[in-house]
């Protein structure tokens, strides 16, 4: 049975990619810069898998080298996570703290100072620093995500004030 969240904006934060042990653990990839406020006991995440959705209740959670390990409420043993294996978990944005995050900067357009379109974000590329790469009519561009460049981010009107400067 799908949830109501189901209609909110989701966020993957992870993905199971097999069982782990005899107690019903599902090891899970992280895509979450916050493991541990993401999956901690008693949290409820959104599943999707193949056009099914439903949420899961976490039991437990461990973290392993790089990855979390976590039983759910009602998958008793490692029989019972196989349906889940390659399923997507998600929060609901609506869960995150005020700020601008990486999914709400893939949504922008990019205008300069005196408020010029430059193009749409078409990817934002996670390094030790964020660059978004922007398609121009000529070409795609790189900006750095920091201050000098980037003047103002209103995720509500999906726009990105930058300065330019020459050799973008």
């Amino acid at each position: 049975m799908a949830s109501f969240y189901f209609s909110m904006k989701k966020i993957l934060i992870g993905e199971i990619t097999k069982g782990f042990g005899l107690k019903g653990e599902a090891k899970i990839r992280i895509f979450s810069a916050d493991p541990e406020k993401r999956f901690k006991k008693k949290a409820v995440l959104m599943y999707e898998n193949e056009g099914i959705e439903m949420d899961l209740t976490i039991e437990t959670v461990r973290f392993h080298q790089e990855a979390a390990l976590i039983k759910f409420v009602g998958y008793p043993d490692l029989t019972s996570i196989d349906p889940l294996i390659k399923g997507k978990l998600y929060i609901s944005s609506d869960t995150l703290p005020k700020g601008v995050y990486v999914y709400q900067l893939k949504e922008c357009s990019v205008y300069d100072e005196q408020d010029q379109l430059i193009g749409p974000v078409t990817e934002v590329i996670e390094n030790t620093q964020l660059i978004l790469r922007v398609k121009t009519k000529e070409r795609d561009i790189l900006i750095p995500y920091v201050p000098v460049f980037i003047k103002a981010v209103d995720t509500d009107l999906k726009k990105i004030t930058i300065k330019w400067m020459e050799g973008l």
